[in-house]
C-alpha cells in the first residue's frame, strides 16, 4: 500500500498533465472510496465540475487509473469560486444577504416573491428593512449591500421600493378641532411668555394592532437577483406554523440558524425606537436563531422548503415572525418557482402550438364520419388526464379501428401534436 509521501510526490510529478484536463478543477492525496465506501488505501485525488460517464469522454480527458503505480479516484466538487459574506455585494443577489433602504442600515432581502396581479418578480423584506418604517416613499432607492455594509445610492441600488404595508404605531395626525384650538390657544400663551416650548396634538389609538411589518422592492434589473436563498435552496411552497415545526432561517448576521416553533397566536409589543411601540397579534414566537441584522429574513421548514413565516424582531431569548400566509395576504403576492414558471411557459407554448395545428386541420377532422367535435386539452390514458397537451377529437362512440372505412380513420398525432379520441354520446340542446 502506497505511503504518504510516495503518493504525494506522484501527485506533484503530475500535477500540471492532469490540471490541464477539461473538467478538472484540483488534485491532491486522500482515500479511495470504492461503491460509496472510503478505504483505507492512499490514492491521488482528482477534483472535477462534473462526474462524466466514461463514454462520454474523449481519450484527453480521461484521468489515468494509475499514476506512478498509485491509484486514483475522482470527486465532484462542482465550479468552485469565493466564498462570500452575507454583508458583501452579490450579483446576482441571493436572499439571505444584506439589504435595505439607503436610510437605514441594512436588513436581510428574505425571498423573490411574484405580484399575482402583474406576475412580475419582487424583493420580500420587512417594512422596517425596505421601506424605513413607514418614512419612506415608493421608488426610494434599496442598496445591496444595505448602507451599513457599505452600499451606495451611486453604485449599489439593486431596486426602487415597490409598496409597503404601513406599520400602525396607534399615533396620527389630529381630526379633534376643539383639541385643536386649545393646543393653538396654549401656543399663543407661550409665546407671549418667551417660552421655546410648542405644544402639538397627536391623535391616539391604543387599540392599533398590527398583523405584518412586510414590504417589496422591485429589482432594477430582473438579472440582479436570483430565486434561491442562500444555504436552503429555491421556495416550494408554504405551510402553516405548528407547536414544535422544526424550522429555519438565512440571514445576514447570523446565516443559516435552525430553531422551533415554541409559541402561535402571539400578541406582542415590539419596540421600533423613538419612542414608538407596535402592538402585533397572531405571530409566531421561535427559539431565538436571530440578531440585529436578520430582520427580513424568510423562516423555512427544516426538512423541505416550505415558507412559514417572516422575521421580523428579536431578542437574545426569542424571534418572531409574521404568519406568511398574513404577508402574502397583506400584500397580493405569492411564490412561484422558476421550474413551474418554465413549465407553465412550456405548457402553454405547446398549446398554442395545439391551436394552430385544429384550426388547420379541423375540417378534415369533422368530415369523418362519428366525429362531433375538436378542441384542445390533455391527453388521457386509462381515463385519468396526463400532462401532454393534445388535439382532442370528440366523437358519438368509439368504435374499432378496422370497421371504419380508411377516410374515417382519426390519425393517433398530426403536425407532432398528439390526437386523443373521446366518446361523447349523442350532443343535444338542453
Amino acid at each position: 500500500m502506497p505511503q504518504y509521501q510516495e503518493t504525494l510526490f506522484a501527485k506533484s510529478f503530475h500535477k500540471k498533465a492532469i490540471l490541464a484536463k477539461p473538467n478538472v478543477v484540483g488534485l491532491g492525496v486522500g482515500y479511495k472510496t470504492i461503491q460509496g465506501e472510503q478505504t483505507d488505501e492512499l490514492s491521488i485525488i482528482t477534483l472535477v465540475r462534473e462526474k462524466v460517464p466514461l463514454p462520454g469522454l474523449l481519450p484527453e480527458a480521461l484521468v489515468p487509473g494509475t499514476l506512478d503505480g498509485i491509484r486514483t479516484d475522482v470527486i465532484e466538487v462542482g465550479e468552485l469560486r469565493p466564498l462570500q459574506s452575507r454583508s458583501d455585494r452579490w450579483r446576482p443577489a441571493p436572499p439571505g444577504v444584506s439589504i435595505g433602504h439607503y436610510q437605514i442600515t441594512a436588513g436581510t432581502f428574505g425571498a423573490v416573491v411574484r405580484d399575482k396581479t402583474t406576475g412580475r418578480r419582487l424583493i420580500l423584506s420587512n417594512n422596517h428593512v425596505l421601506a424605513n418604517s413607514n418614512a419612506a416613499k415608493s421608488g426610494d432607492p434599496i442598496l445591496q449591500p444595505g448602507p451599513v455594509d457599505g452600499g451606495r445610492v451611486e453604485n449599489d441600488t439593486i431596486a426602487r421600493l415597490e409598496r409597503f404595508y404601513p406599520l400602525d404605531f396607534g399615533l396620527s395626525p389630529p381630526t379633534c378641532s376643539l383639541a385643536q384650538i386649545y393646543a393653538d390657544f396654549g401656543n399663543r400663551i407661550a409665546r407671549m411668555a418667551g417660552s421655546a416650548h410648542k405644544l402639538e396634538i397627536i391623535k391616539s389609538n391604543p387599540d392599533a394592532i398590527n398583523l405584518i411589518d412586510a414590504a417589496l422592492a422591485r429589482p432594477v434589473e430582473n438579472s440582479l437577483i436570483s430565486d434561491e436563498i442562500l444555504g436552503i435552496g429555491e421556495i416550494t411552497g408554504v405551510q402553516e406554523a405548528s407547536l414544535s415545526l422544526l424550522v429555519r432561517k438565512s440571514g445576514r448576521t447570523t446565516g443559516l440558524r435552525s430553531g422551533e416553533v415554541r409559541v402561535l397566536d402571539t400578541t406582542v409589543h415590539i419596540e421600533y425606537g423613538a419612542g414608538r411601540t407596535a402592538v402585533f397579534e397572531g405571530q409566531i414566537l421561535t427559539s431565538p436563531i436571530s440578531q440585529g441584522g436578520d430582520s427580513g429574513s424568510l423562516l423555512v421548514t427544516a426538512d423541505s422548503n416550505l415558507a412559514v413565516g417572516l422575521l421580523f424582531a428579536g431578542s437574545s431569548q426569542a424571534t418572531l415572525h409574521n404568519p406568511i400566509q398574513a404577508v402574502m395576504d397583506g400584500l397580493n403576492i405569492d411564490f412561484v418557482s422558476q421550474k413551474e414558471i418554465s413549465k407553465k411557459l412550456e405548457v402553454q407554448s405547446e398549446i398554442e402550438k395545439a391551436r394552430a395545428v385544429k384550426a388547420a386541420h379541423k375540417d378534415m377532422l369533422l368530415a369523418k364520419a362519428n366525429v362531433v367535435g375538436v378542441g384542445v386539452g390533455f391527453r388521457q390514458i386509462d381515463g385519468q388526464p396526463t400532462s401532454t397537451v393534445a388535439l382532442i377529437v370528440t366523437v358519438k362512440e368509439k368504435v374499432p379501428q378496422v370497421l371504419l372505412a380508411p377516410d374515417d380513420l382519426i390519425p393517433g398525432e398530426i403536425e407532432g401534436v398528439p390526437v386523443d379520441v373521446v366518446e361523447v354520446g349523442e350532443l343535444k340542446a338542453q
